[in-house]
């Protein structure tokens, strides 16, 4: 058992907190440190994925707060790349980073089968570096710094550099402390490059998303999803996008193509995911049926091109809704329920003739219809494409009207179907009345019940023009047309002026009017003195009235995006502005400030209530 053991510094690796006891011991031999803290002399050294932990912890001195679930979330990359894995695996690998069978981690990890290489030195960032040198008497490796493909500090968004130390170090049972000479910090060149010397400027914030999210990943604790989880996540969204049918087949060349003008060449090849035409390639098989690990930084890749918040991807199963969510209206005529919504079965199918969805939709009253997708307003979900089936209640009411001695236009009209289908359920029916129903006048119809009618059209529909009011009602305009045209255009809604819209959208335009909504509207969230909401696109997009807009074309409103990047909230950032809000609430209401009533009124709960204490702690003491 050790004497002491040196407290890790912010995200720190654990290789490197080793390191500094290796110094702090006085041993000479790296075997003699490796005896002292494993019990054993034939522990590997590993910078990123370390075993044995169980054995060190168990020779920490008495006492010690640390315990091996914490060292492993907090200070090595399994949370970074155990994320996207199926929960036995991710479970398997957390057990042989704790007991000492850890030869096969990197394999079963698939850090081995990648085609991301591991990087070859430690890296480390001089402005961290700098800062560490200054606060601490030394600097040490940051954990985050060691991610493949990530090349920018999170903290200072300057140029991570090589240091002299390799990750895989020629003696295995080694820990390499970081210092000022092999951290290059003696050089002249010290100053750090900023992001631009590296990555074309439009592309930046893309990447700068993905360094972000890649801190999350290391900082949060998501609950692991099998395979199929995320592939149906990504089917579902591509759908939406239009870059998937309904059947899920995806649309690979359009998605290579929007894929590399999302990101740009130079960004995926610094992150080593370019994309080709190859079958081969990680992104086409990305999206075919999982057969084998993919990468956490091509996952990241993936979310934030299809507009999905990493927080969401564990928690909202997203759904490619072609017309929309159930209910769906009845468009039956003869029903008393005629365009309300109550029919909830549907069935939806791919036209590859057509390439579009197509739904049947199955009403209880035995009316059955079908429309081509997907819908583009509102108004589409009122339009029937073609009856399948009209149903008992139907054809109830087409008797029905028979019986009351109306012309067959007439009862076309009210049941909204041409006259020939009139006449051939009616024949059906066996009325006797059909052909001289079809030889009426219609100078025998009450003029006065289409006039009150037309009216009565009005009133439902105050907003339409008379062309969409023809457009309801046509053979109720046709007949008012032909008989009372005077009247019809004295009684219509007056002619709007119409506006040539010209369709070519201005983003810039459309960036600086949406940036100025979403401002306003994140403002309000957050100066609001109502319980916290947590900022997000999602939320953000909802309350703005452009959800989909943010969700699509985010990447086209760079003025918005860049607004965003900087005022979305973690989930850690909105439980400390929670906790701020509840501290005030409870010296507002004259409670004492007590940490167990802050996280009560906060809705604070689970893990977070010891991991978040000593925030509190800090905060309080502050706004008191």
């Amino acid at each position: 058992m050790v004497g002491f053991f040196p407290t890790p510094y912010p995200n720190e690796l654990l290789y490197s907190t080793l390191a500094r006891f290796h110094i702090r011991s006085g041993n000479i031999s790296p075997k003699a440190t490796i005896e002292e803290l494993f019990g054993s002399r034939s522990v590997t050294t590993v910078v990123d994925l370390p075993a044995n932990i169980d054995s060190l912890i168990s020779n920490l001195p008495i006492g010690s707060a640390y315990t091996v679930e914490n060292l492993i979330m907090e200070n090595t990359l399994y949370p970074f790349y155990s994320a996207f894995l199926p929960p036995e695996r991710a479970k398997s690998i957390l057990q042989s980073m704790k007991g000492n069978s850890g030869g096969s981690i990197h394999n079963r990890i698939g850090v081995m089968a990648s085609t991301i290489a591991e990087n070859r030195y430690i890296r480390m960032c001089k402005e961290c570096a700098t800062e560490s040198l200054k606060k601490y008497g030394e600097v040490y490796w940051v954990r985050s710094h060691q991610i493949p493909g990530i090349i920018i500090c999170s903290k200072h968004k300057t140029l991570l550099y090589n240091s002299k130390v390799l990750v895989h170090h020629f003696n295995k049972n080694e820990f390499v402390p970081a210092t000022v000479d092999n951290c290059n910090l003696t050089e002249e060149h010290t100053t750090s490059k900023n992001i631009e010397d590296a990555i074309e400027s439009e592309f930046i914030p893309n990447y700068i998303q993905v360094v972000d999210n890649v801190d999350k990943l290391l900082n949060n604790r998501y609950s692991n999803k099998p395979p199929e989880w995320f592939f149906s996540q990504y089917i579902e969204r591509l759908k939406l996008m239009g870059l998937a049918n309904i059947n899920g087949s995806v649309k690979q060349k359009e998605l290579r193509e929007q894929f590399l003008e999302f990101y740009g060449e130079n960004l995926l090849t610094i992150v080593q995911s370019s994309v080709t035409n190859n079958e081969s390639c990680w992104l086409s098989m990305m999206v075919r049926k999982p057969r084998k690990t993919v990468h956490p930084i091509r996952h990241l890749l993936m979310i934030q091109f299809l507009g999905i918040m990493l927080e969401d991807l564990w928690n909202e199963e997203n759904e490619y809704l072609p017309f929309g969510k159930s209910p769906f209206p009845c468009l039956n005529a003869g029903a008393d329920h005629y365009l309300q919504p109550v029919i909830t079965e549907v069935s939806i199918r791919y036209d590859s003739k057509i390439k579009r969805p197509v739904g049947t939709f199955s009403c209880s009253c035995g009316f059955v219809y079908a429309r081509k997708g997907p819908d583009s307003s509102e108004d589409d979900r009122y339009k029937v494409g073609r009856v399948k089936e009209f149903g008992e209640v139907w054809k109830s009411k087409l008797k029905e009207l028979f019986q009351m001695n109306l012309s067959m236009r007439e009862i076309a009209r009210r049941l909204k179907v041409d006259v020939n289908t009139v006449k051939k359920y009616g024949q059906n029916l066996g009325e006797t009345e059909v052909e001289l129903g079809y030889k009426r006048k219609d100078n025998l119809i009450n003029k006065d019940s289409f006039r009150n009618e037309w009216l009565d059209l009005q009133k439902r529909y105050p907003e339409k023009s008379k062309t969409e009011l023809r457009k309801v009602n046509s053979g109720l305009y046709t007949w008012l047309y032909r008989n009372d045209r005077e009247w019809l255009n004295s009684n219509s809604p007056k002619k709007k002026q119409i506006t040539m819209v010209n369709n070519r959208v201005d983003w810039d335009k459309r960036d600086v009017e949406t940036h100025e909504s979403v401002k306003e509207i994140v403002e309000e969230i957050l100066n609001s003195p109502n319980k916290p909401e947590r900022v997000t696109i999602s939320r953000v997009g909802k309350k703005v009235g452009k959800l989909s807009l943010l969700e699509k074309h985010l990447f086209k409103l760079p003025q918005t995006n860049e607004y965003l990047l900087q005022h979305i909230e973690s989930v850690r950032d909105f439980q400390i502005r929670r906790i701020k809000w509840a501290i005030k609430e409870c010296q507002r209401e004259g409670y004492d400030v007590q940490w167990w009533r802050v996280a009560r009124v906060a809705g604070i709960r689970g893990e977070w209530i010891e991991e978040l204490e000593v925030e509190f702690e800090r905060i309080s003491s502050i706004i008191s």
